[in-house]
């Protein structure tokens, strides 16, 4: 049997999702559904409620974990929070993936917010299907999701820190997204082709970047530059670097190639690169 984390917030994204998945009954499924509350607004555990309830309505198992994050917290560190409480449950459960309700707008809205971030071609792609999550809606747009709830008479609550523009998602959404909305098309078309040339990079870096705690020299030697950054970034991710912008990654992309040995640089508060004959070497700083 195949067992899904289903992650549902209560908008209407997730609750259109959770009905669709059990609408198909699939035989040899198993769905649960995982809630986190943020903690980030005096009714939160309304949200948290109103979840469950489906969840019993449906005879699905649920989980919710309170984070108690506070209502200046970041997107970034609510993501975070968000994605590491949905892998323990991926976890206790031995689920194969999760689900998230992630759509086509969110898609747009997400390159938008990366070129604004600067964070490179890399971040017109980065919300896609992975080895452990599953984005069944990414071409469905949001007003289709609206109107499929309407249909089927589904309810589901309103965040009202979605109406806030201090949070940047909801400034692009507000402001910048009605502007670009007949261009909806070339922007996911180019999004397609990035996709397609980074299918191509992402098999290379498969091949150079060890599953180690050391990197040789030579490919940060041989290949361009933006391939560098890319061996850099996916070497540095998989021995546990989280707070990698693209500044961070090309200072250390060069500290790899020019840094005598034995000498050793900051990658963020978990990490050293440590720099090695013909190697540098990932030291957790808890034991540097």
């Amino acid at each position: 049997m195949k067992k899904f984390i289903v992650a549902v917030s209560g908008g209407v994204d997730s609750v259109a999702l959770l009905h669709k998945l059990v609408a198909r009954k699939p035989e040899n499924v198993r769905y649960v559904v995982a809630h986190y509350d943020h903690g980030m607004r005096p009714d939160s555990t309304k949200d948290r409620e109103f979840v469950e309830q489906i969840a019993k309505n449906l005879q699905l198992a649920f989980e919710a974990e309170e984070g108690k994050l506070g209502e200046n917290t970041s997107e970034a560190l609510a993501r975070e929070k968000r994605y590491e409480f949905l892998h323990q449950i991926m976890e206790k459960y031995q689920a194969d993936r999760i689900i998230t309700a992630h759509h086509q707008d969110d898609v747009l809205e997400t390159m938008i917010i990366n070129i604004l971030r600067g964070t490179g071609p890399r971040g017109l792609v980065s919300l896609r299907n992975t080895n452990d999550i599953l984005r069944p809606l990414l071409q469905v747009t949001k007003s289709a999701l609206i109107e499929y709830a309407h249909e089927n008479s589904l309810t589901w609550r309103e965040d009202p820190s979605n109406e806030s523009d201090d949070y940047l998602r909801n400034y692009v959404r507000h402001h910048v997204m009605p502007k670009l909305e007949t261009k909806r098309h070339d922007l996911l078309a180019a999004r397609k082709r990035i996709e397609d040339i980074y299918f191509e990079v992402d098999g290379l870096l498969e091949y150079v970047v060890p599953e180690s705690d050391e990197l040789p020299r030579w490919p940060l030697l041989h290949f361009s530059w933006p391939v560098q950054r890319e061996i850099m970034r996916t070497w540095l991710v998989s021995r546990g670097a989280v707070h990698l912008d693209r500044q961070a990654i090309e200072r250390l992309a060069v500290a790899a190639k020019t840094l005598p040995a034995g000498k050793k640089v900051d990658v963020d508060e978990s990490l050293w690169l440590e720099s090695k004959k013909k190697t540098v070497k990932a030291v957790p700083k808890s034991r540097g």
